[in-house]
């Protein structure tokens, strides 16, 4: 299929960038307008790839979005490179795309390997609201999974910096400083949209069904994670936030999400 072709594609590109970024690190960090353009073209071409690949495999449609694990996976690794890229030109090559790409080229590679059961559609627009609530929630789960990886390399530098243990990882990472800074800018986008997808989802059900489901796994667990991220905000404005409990917090907010967005469609195809 096209879209195993490209998904491969992407993930390969992604490994290639990869390598120039540690090419670049190990050189000093001081990324030449030549590197970065390469690094560039690489991710720019996997975010091609996984945008064909998705379109293959039916994304959209004419009521709206379909989503299925593959389609639902790929555009939010699409959504994260965008996100990376932007970055990168605006803060220059640093070492989140050490831990981000290889994040995203593992999923990559392994979707065309994916059971048959995985390209099952899990759910189809089939209005203007149901679209736009269902693109709420992926992209609020993009920002946040880009939130999940400032946490990881925060609480990483965190814990180096308090053992004297200064390895080629650590040292290519940005400033613990910038670290909280990126993450906090990405919690409260994440906040907001993840707000938003959660009032468009009740108004879509209130609209098209009449009632409110607020009780159901989907639901409840999307609170949760508003809630926590609701908090982190809280504290960042009063001057509390603690690197590694706001970053395990993150940790524990993204991890709600996935089993959301994910965990509960998967649990319920295994037992079906």
């Amino acid at each position: 299929m096209t879209s195993d072709i490209m998904f491969i594609s992407a993930g390969i590109l992604s490994l290639l960038a990869t390598w120039l970024i540690v090419a670049c690190m190990r050189s000093g960090g001081d990324a030449t307008v030549k590197t970065q353009r390469n690094i560039t073209l690489l991710v720019g071409a996997s975010v091609v790839c996984i945008l064909i690949a998705i379109l293959e495999r039916g994304f959209i449609a004419p009521t709206g979005l379909v989503l299925t694990l593959a389609t639902v996976a790929g555009f939010t690794i699409l959504l994260v490179q965008n996100l990376f890229l932007l970055g990168m030109w605006q803060h220059g090559v640093r070492g989140l795309g050490l831990l981000l790409l290889p994040f995203t080229a593992i999923p990559l590679l392994a979707i065309p390997f994916l059971p048959h059961t995985s390209s099952e559609q899990w759910v189809e627009a089939h209005s203007f609201l149901e679209t736009g609530h269902l693109l709420l929630s992926v992209v609020a789960y993009a920002i946040l999974t880009m939130a999940a990886l400032y946490a990881a390399m925060q609480l990483k530098l965190d814990n180096a910096l308090k053992n004297k243990q200064l390895g080629f990882f650590v040292q290519a990472m940005p400033p613990l400083a910038d670290i909280s800074n990126y993450l906090f800018s990405h919690v409260r986008w994440a906040t907001w949209l993840l707000g938003l997808s959660i009032l468009t989802g009740l108004g879509w059900q209130w609209i098209e069904l009449h009632h409110f489901a607020l009780f159901n796994h989907k639901v409840l667990l999307a609170l949760f994670a508003f809630i926590m991220l609701f908090m982190l905000n809280q504290m960042r404005d009063k001057a509390a936030w603690h690197h590694a409990r706001a970053s395990k917090m993150v940790l524990v907010a993204y991890i709600i999400l996935i089993l959301a967005y994910f965990g509960v469609k998967l649990i319920h195809n295994l037992n079906a």
